[in-house]
């Protein structure tokens, strides 16, 4: 990929489908007696026993065939999202058995749903942060000509990607990996054990950065992409925020490489998904604050002091 000599031989080729292979039944056999471990029929009704033990298995024996060497592209990208879905499933249940479950709960009142909004945008910010970043160390690099490996084409051509489709299954793999798995089990496991906070940043960085490593040297820049996702997750420990801000940050940023419109203008793009954000933000804030604290009279306190209101609610800390 960087012009470096490598020689791919074909018992090479073997020894890593034999390697996934090996993972994925390991994977099996882990997820099926954890789910079977807390479905008893003391704390489950037959019917739901006998679904939960049967995802399990069929989720765990789908991940086994995911790691077929598909010679279609399309194919090879459903096994690799399949696989890292199944992966996801095993560290929640793992989290579950450790007593540490992650927060996936959706928003039932208007004032979490504009917690959970609120949070998002930040991790989203957080992405484009750490995706700008490297974008610009792959420029820079390329400006100076200093010879170091870097990523010589788009990022969507280093990974075999060339349309929509295909984007979106991948996108479903990184999701499940990166925040379910690295990110959020990661954080949650080693902060539930009192781990110090150097320990849980660079477990969940170097692999962060490993994974982005077709982008060269640059991909050093994919720190600021994981560390800054750990400091918000041990802030809030809400996992649904991260999987979407995460989701559509790659599908919206993949589906303007993909444009055919010159990079110059691809930003002008992105104008009407910065007004839909906008839009729901005022709705979600508007559905949490309908009375205008103005138009009110202020409760007054027992000390004689008026309450102070607040536009946003209290983070759910991790720690």
């Amino acid at each position: 990929m960087y012009g470096l000599p490598w020689e791919w031989t074909t018992q090479g080729f073997y020894r890593m489908v034999w390697a996934q292979y090996g993972v994925a039944v390991i994977v099996l056999w882990w997820l099926s007696w954890l789910v079977m471990a807390r479905t008893p029929l003391s704390q489950v009704t037959p019917a739901r026993r006998l679904l939960q033990r049967g995802a399990a298995v069929l989720g765990g024996a789908a991940a086994v065939y995911a790691t077929a060497p598909f010679p279609s592209v399309l194919a090879r990208f459903f096994g690799q999202s399949v696989y890292a879905c199944v992966l996801a499933w095993l560290a929640l249940e793992v989290c579950r058995r450790h007593g540490v479950p992650l927060d996936l709960a959706r928003p039932r009142t208007a004032v979490e749903r504009l917690r959970d909004w609120d949070i998002t945008q930040w991790v989203f910010s957080t992405c484009v942060a750490g995706g700008c970043l490297t974008f610009l160390l792959v420029q820079l690099v390329h400006w100076t000509k200093i010879d170091v490996p870097v990523m010589p084409g788009g990022q969507m051509s280093s990974l075999g990607i060339d349309n929509p489709g295909i984007l979106v299954i991948g996108v479903v793999a990184t999701v499940a990996i990166e925040d379910v798995v690295i990110v959020a089990a990661t954080t949650a496991l080693l902060t539930a054990v009192r781990r110090p906070a150097w320990q849980i940043y660079t477990l969940v960085c170097v692999p962060e950065v490993l994974l982005h490593a077709y982008f060269g040297l640059p991909a050093i820049g994919m720190i600021l992409f994981a560390a800054g996702r750990v400091w918000l997750y041990r802030q809030y420990g809400r996992l649904m925020p991260f999987l979407i801000a995460h989701f559509v940050f790659d599908v919206v940023g993949g589906f303007l490489q993909l444009s055919p419109v010159p990079l110059l203008y691809r930003p002008v793009l992105a104008l009407p998904f910065g007004a839909a954000v906008v839009w729901i933000g005022q709705r979600l804030t508007k559905a949490a604050h309908p009375s205008c604290p103005e138009t009110h009279a202020q409760p007054v306190a027992p000390d004689g002091d008026s309450p102070q209101h607040t536009d946003r609610p209290d983070p759910v800390s991790l720690r």
